[in-house]
Parts: C-alpha cells; structure tokens; sequence
C-alpha cells in the first residue's frame, strides 16, 4: 500500500515547448472550481485503484503509484489559490481508497501526512524553480525538475511507509514515488498539451501512432507474454531502437509517455509471474524492475532534452537568418527626391503592384502600371538585359535570398534609362515563395557619370602621350568634364583640376594651379598621403564609396579613383585623381534603410497584436465553451428548463465571440467600406468602437459625395481608424468628435477630443510610426494632414484629400 500512495504523490513538470501552452488552467468562476475539485477527486480515487491492480500480492509491494503523480501534476495545471481545494480533494480520494483496502487508521493517517509533504515539496519547488509549469526542454531544466520532484519529495513517503507498514524496504518505496514522479507526472501534463495542441501534419500523428503501436507490442511479448522461465534478454534490448526513436523526434514527452507504457506492460507481466524480472523475494523482483525502468527513464528523458536543446539553437539561429525574409510588410514610400520606388508581385497570379513614384522611372503615365503583370514589366526592359534579369527573378525565387541587381529600359520616346533594383522573395510555410517586394532606384545619373568617367580613363590612358604635347586640349577637357578631376605632378602640385572638382572642395581655380596639394588641405589624413605615395609608385587604386569627415563636423561621401600618368619617357609624371560627390546619394540610401525598418515593425507589431487578441482572448473563450459543451453531452441537464437555460446561455456566448471575431475582421479590412461606402464604413466603426470601449462618439457627416475612389476612401478610414483608437488609448477622456464633410473640391475628416493633448514632434521621434504612417497615406493621394495639439489642451486632427467627382455633392444616409 505504501508504494501505491507513494506513486500518487508523483507531479513532476512536463516539458513545455511551447510557451503558450505552458500555463495552469483557467478557474473562472465558482461552479470551475467544484468541477475541477470533483474531477480530482474521481481521478485520484481511479489513480489509486489503478495502483492497487498492480500491487504485488500477497507481499502488498508496490512496484508505482500513480496516485501522488497525478496529485502534483494537478496543482500545477491550477492556479495556486484553489491549491487548498484541490489536495483535499486528492487526499480524500486517497483515504478512500485506503480504508476499502482496510488499511488501520493510523497508518492511513501517517501515509496522507507523508503525501502531502511529497506533494507540496514537489510542487511548490517546481514552480518556484520554473514560475510556474516546467518546461523540460533542457538537461539543466531536468535536472532542476529531479532535486524537487524526483529526489526530495519521495523520500517522505519513503520513511513514512518504511514505518507505518511493516515489512516494507526504504528503497522500494523510495523508487515507486521517484518512478512515478519522473515519468507519470511529464506525461500526464503532455496529454493536456496534445489536447490543446494544433498539430498541421497529419504524418506527425501517423508516426507517433506507429511508433507507439510497435512499442506497445514488443513490449507485450516481451514483460507480458513471456513466462517467467523463460530468459529472453535479446527482446529487452529491442526496446532501445524504439525508445532512441521516440527521444528523437517527440523529445521528453514522447519519452515519459514511452516509460510510462512499458512500465504498465512490465509491471502487469511482474504481478501475474511473467517477464524477465524474476528474483528470490519479492522486494529484489520489484527493485530489479523499478531500477531498470529508472534507468531506462533518465538515460532516454537527459537524450531526448539534449536533443530538444540543439533544436531550440537551431530554430534561434534560422530565426536570425531569416528575419529579412520573415517580412511581409512591402515598401510604401520612398523619398521622391531620391527617385526610389517599390513594387510588390503575387507569385501565384502574376499581378504586380506598383508605388505611384516607379512609374515615372519607366517613362508611363500615372496609373500606367494598374492591373499589369510580369510580362507588362519585362517589356519594359532593354532586349539586351532582359534574359538576365528574368534570371536573377527565378534565382531569387529559388533560393529566397536577397537579389540585387541593374538593367536598363526604353522609354516610350525612345530614350534609354537605367533603373538599380533590389528585392526579396517572401515564403509560405512549405518554403513555396509567395511574395515579391523590392525597391527601384533611377541610376541614369549615376550611370552617365561612370561613362563620362570610363571615357575619361579610356582617353587618358590611350592618349596620354599625345596630351602631354597638346596641353591646352588637355586643359579644355579637364576642365570641362562633368566630374571632379584634378592632375598632379610629382610634388603634388595642381597642374590642372576641372570646373566640378574646384565647386566641391571650395576652391578658387585661378588660384589652384602650381599650389601644393597639401597646403590647400592642411589637416588631409596620413592614409590619403599614403594612397598618393602609393599612385606615384605606379599602383592605380579606386573606392566606390569613402567617408570623409570635414572641418566643420559635416561628413561627405564620396567615390574615387587615383591612377599615374607617365611622360612620354615611360616614368611616372604625377597622379590624376577623379573624384565623384555621392552624399546625397547615401543620405537617401539611409532614409529609404530608416523607412523600411520602420514599415517592417508596423507590420510585427500588428502581427503580434492579431496573435496576442486571437489567443488571450476568442481562443481561450472558446475552449471554456467547448469544456461546457463536453460537460453537457456526457451529462444532460435533468430538466428541459435547465437545458433550455444552458443552450441559452451557449449561444449568447457565441453570439459575443462572432462579434468580438468581426470587430477584429473589421479593423483588418472593412467589407462596409468596400461595398457601402465611406460614410457608412465611418460610421459602423464609430459605433462598434463606442459600444467596445465604453465611450461616447459623436459621428456626423455632410456633403460627401456617392462615389469615391477606393484609393481615397481607404485612406481616410485608415486615419480614422489611426485617430479613433489613440485617442481612446491616450487621451484619457470617454467622448470624441468624428466630422466628416465634402466641400467644393475637397473632402474633409476631423476628430477631436478635449484629453490630455500632446507634443506632436515628441510623438514622431518617441512613437510616431502611427502618425507618419497618416501622413504617408494622405500624401500618396495628394492629401494633408495637420494635428493640433498641446499637452493639458486636448487634441484635433484634421485631414484634407483633394477630390472632384462627376456626382453633385450631396449627404449620404
């Protein structure tokens, strides 16, 4: 009886992967609390029943006992405070149990004391060490888990038995607790993650379930089956390729699962006389089995954390890798003074969307690019260019990596201009790809310069001999050329230096020449003195960007070359040094860098909110009401009044839990604004939001005309939406004004509200992603936007988007 007791006292942590999941069970109400206690109690009375049918007899030796196990792992599925409540409960079931077996009231009493010090030791030191249910994805987590529940709480009622019953060893009870908390306990908390679990692949259960029917079976033949006369060592290491196979892939809970399985099978084989657990006494026969299972548990439970250790790297280390390809927000906007633009494409349909500012790159009117596919785009392209680039789109939609690359297209005039692109390919969870987006930039400019300066570089290098007796064609051409050019002797005196090189450096060109480099620029670095030295040697050397920190604190970025020119003997005469001024360049390339990081934890953030609604919130509602919906079809109420009440009841839930799903479907995409226009849109989520958020908002609209363009409609909602929600969140008040109203030319949206106010440019380097986000909307329709707001003075925030439809003006209902 000792070890039975024992084993019920058994609740070691499960390990948790997943952190969701890792967390007790929900106790809303009163009426949970009774059913948790009496689901308790019938469970632990089962547990101690089922530990009585594997009871040696007539020794009444234990090999496990379920009993305390399932206790432990039911105080840290619940929450602390009903605790009380539910031991009780347990230890109830437990004396039940334990005068039906007609076990003497003293020894009964000395057991329960014993099982409520195992169960407290083992529970409160698990969640003290944890904060709560474990996660044995680790050896440190398991180890950590063993000193409390493994090592510490048995032997309480270890000693307790060895006393109370006569007859019974130490260790045996020791080893029935120790078995029963190291595996039990796991793999009971694992069963209520399964449940909760949303498993995608089929084939995961389909092994699993092969895995197990093949465990179950040769550990039949060889514990059950097998008569005790009969050796057959060779079946027991069969075991090991089953239990290598579960610590693999299904990790500690597959493994205390597995233990738990074939401890049943061997200890069921061991009460009727069967299996190789054979031995003199009875106490040797269970110590033998108990030893072995113990052995086999640990050996396989520190492999199977190991090997979830090495997946938690991995999978942190592929996180890292794939942050860029992990996002799914494309580019809105870039500067337009930078000439950048992005495009998106579906890789299942072909359709390309495209920034309004890309279109001018490729030479089409606004709205040029509407409805286009990939062919559209790759007709835009130079013929020469475009076989590679299709080729670097299908590298890139192979591998997922970013691609980069330049090409040229003709223009509708005729003109040829070079565009820069750069994207990434979005996968699906299969590692199918399913989204294009990227950024263009017009390099024309650029690329001018870098013939302009290749043509140069090509002349000098084929006519430097011819130039050096023509000196005043070289100088015509020095100084006329579109780029910084200066030419050097040896001493580093200025023999000739173009009009664009003495604008970038401030410098005089009637009083540049025969002057020392070095004198007009003092404080040049030792490295650029070195480079200098280095091209008077004959080396030719070249950057494409450099970084130069001026006097004054400014920084330029420029791109260079610095080669030798020889005189017509052959030796070195001097340097020419080619200098291009890209700072404005870079600047746009670091604000294009700022926007896109920006635009990306927009879209997390939106993400992890949708994440954080759907299962904090709809999902546990759900499983509650599902709980319920169980609890009445294995029982009916006994009155059709009461059942009406119920299925009453059930459906209000429901009804609140459709709303809440399409208060959220309508944040993300409102099917009013697409069918019903843009008053009706404003006004639905004026109320839905008053009525969700307790709060009074006063919606009125005027003049707005029947038809506006989606493009329009959109964005002013998405400010309203913006504008609304803030407000509610920061302003600390309950009622807001909502206008909406057209006038001559233009439509109008103003929300307003008397709250605490704040510093607007504050808001746009503190949090401003929401506020930039407005503005970028209303300028992509040729709108404006203005906040009006001071700390202590409330807040308004007006938008204006130019509009001239073809109805009249009129309200619309």
């Amino acid at each position: 009886m000792y070890l039975a007791e024992q084993q019920m006292r058994k609740g070691a942590m499960t390990n948790r992967p997943n952190p969701s999941l890792a967390t007790p069970i929900p106790v809303n109400s009163p009426l949970h609390v009774v059913i948790l206690v009496c689901c308790v109690f019938i469970f632990s009375y089962l547990a101690a029943r089922l530990g009585g049918a594997l009871v040696l007899r007539p020794e009444m030796i234990w090999p496990v006992w379920p009993g305390c196990a399932f206790l432990v792992a039911a105080l840290l599925l619940t929450p602390r405070k009903i605790w009380p409540a539910v031991l009780v409960a347990g230890l109830v079931a437990f004396a039940l149990y334990d005068v039906q077996e007609g076990l003497p009231i003293r020894t009964t009493g000395s057991l329960l004391v014993a099982d409520s010090l195992e169960i407290l030791v083992a529970a409160l030191g698990v969640t003290y060490v944890f904060g709560g249910v474990p996660r044995l994805n680790s050896v440190k987590s398991l180890a950590k888990y063993s000193l409390f529940a493994v090592i510490l709480a048995p032997v309480f009622v270890a000693s307790s038995a060895a006393m109370a019953i006569e007859g019974d060893s130490w260790w045996v009870g020791f080893f029935t607790e120790a078995l029963a908390l190291l595996t039990l306990t796991p793999a009971i908390l694992s069963w209520r993650d399964i449940t909760l679990t949303r498993v995608k692949k089929p084939k995961h259960y389909l092994e699993a379930a092969s895995m197990f029917v093949g465990l179950a079976t040769l550990a039949y033949f060889t514990f059950v089956v097998s008569p005790s006369n009969e050796s057959r060592p060779t079946l027991l290491y069969l075991l090991v390729p089953f239990l290598l196979w579960v610590a693999l892939r299904f990790g500690i809970r597959g493994v205390s699962n597995s233990i738990v399985l074939i401890a049943f099978l061997a200890i069921l084989g061991a009460v009727h006389g069967r299996g190789p657990f054979t031995g003199d006494t009875a106490v040797n026969r269970v110590l033998s089995l108990q030893l072995f299972l113990l052995v086999a548990a640990v050996s396989f439970m520190v492999l199977a954390a190991v090997v979830e250790e090495h997946k938690v790297a991995a999978h942190a280390l592929w996180e890292s890798a794939g942050a860029v390809r992990a996002s799914e927000e494309r580019l809105r906007l870039a500067q337009q003074a930078a000439r950048v633009g992005t495009f998106e494409r579906d890789v299942r349909t072909g359709v390309v969307t495209w920034a309004a500012g890309l279109e001018a790159m490729y030479g089409l009117p606004p709205h040029g690019f509407e409805g286009t596919t990939t062919t559209f785009f790759e007709n835009l392209v130079h013929p020469d260019d475009r076989a590679g680039l299709i080729e670097l789109i299908d590298a890139g939609l192979k591998t997922g990596h970013a691609v980069h690359g330049e090409w040229r297209v003709i223009w509708p005039c005729g003109s040829v201009h070079w565009i820069a692109g750069r994207w990434q390919v979005l996968m699906d969870e299969s590692g199918e790809p399913l989204r294009l987006i990227g950024v263009n930039v017009d390099i024309t400019e650029r690329k001018r310069t870098d013939e302009a300066l290749l043509t140069v570089n090509q002349d000098l290098e084929a006519q430097a001999t011819l130039l050096q007796s023509r000196e005043e064609l070289l100088k015509i051409f020095v100084k006329n050329v579109p780029a910084g050019v200066a030419m050097l002797d040896r001493d580093m005196r200025y023999l000739q230096v173009s009009d664009r090189w003495c604008a970038d450096y401030s410098l005089d060109s009637s009083q540049v020449l025969g002057r020392s480099h070095y004198e007009l620029f003092p404080n040049i670095p030792q490295h650029w003195k070195e480079m200098h030295r280095r091209a008077l040697e004959g080396e030719t050397l070249r950057a494409d960007e450099d970084r130069w920190d001026r006097e004054g604190g400014t920084t330029t970025w420029v791109r260079w070359e610095i080669r030798p020119w020889r005189a017509p003997s052959g030796i070195v005469g001097g340097i020419l040094i080619f200098a291009e001024d890209i700072t404005y360049r870079k600047q746009m390339e670091e604000a294009i860098s700022g926007i896109s990081r920006k635009l990306i934890e927009a879209h997390e953030e939106e993400r992890t909110w949708i994440a954080r609604e759907l299962h904090d919130d709809i999902n546990q509602r759900m499983a509650l009401l599902t709980i319920e919906l169980d609890r009445w079809n294995q029982q009916l109420p006994p009155s059709a009044g009461e059942l009406h009440d119920h299925i009453h009841h059930a459906i209000q839930r429901l009804s609140d839990i459709a709303k809440d799903i399409q208060a959220l479907s309508h944040r993300l995409h409102s099917s009013k604004l697409e069918y019903l226009g843009l008053v009706v849109a404003a006004k639905s989520f004026c109320k839905d939001l008053s009525e969700q958020q307790k709060v009074e908002i006063d919606f009125s609209h005027t003049a707005i005309p029947r038809s506006v363009p989606k493009e329009i409609s959109l964005s002013l909602f998405r400010v309203l939406q913006e504008t609304l929600q803030n407000a509610v969140k920061h302003s600390g008040v309950r009622h807001f004004k909502v206008e909406l109203y057209g006038t001559e030319g233009e439509i109008q949206l103003t929300v307003s509200d008397l709250g605490v106010g704040f510093d607007p440019q504050d808001a746009l380097h503190r949090r401003g992603l929401g506020l930039i986000s407005m503005r970028e909307r209303m300028q992509l329709i040729g709108g404006e936007i203005s906040i009006n707001s001071h700390p202590g003075s409330g807040t308004t925030i007006h938008a204006r988007v130019p509009f001239r439809g073809t109805d009249s003006l009129r309200a619309v209902g």
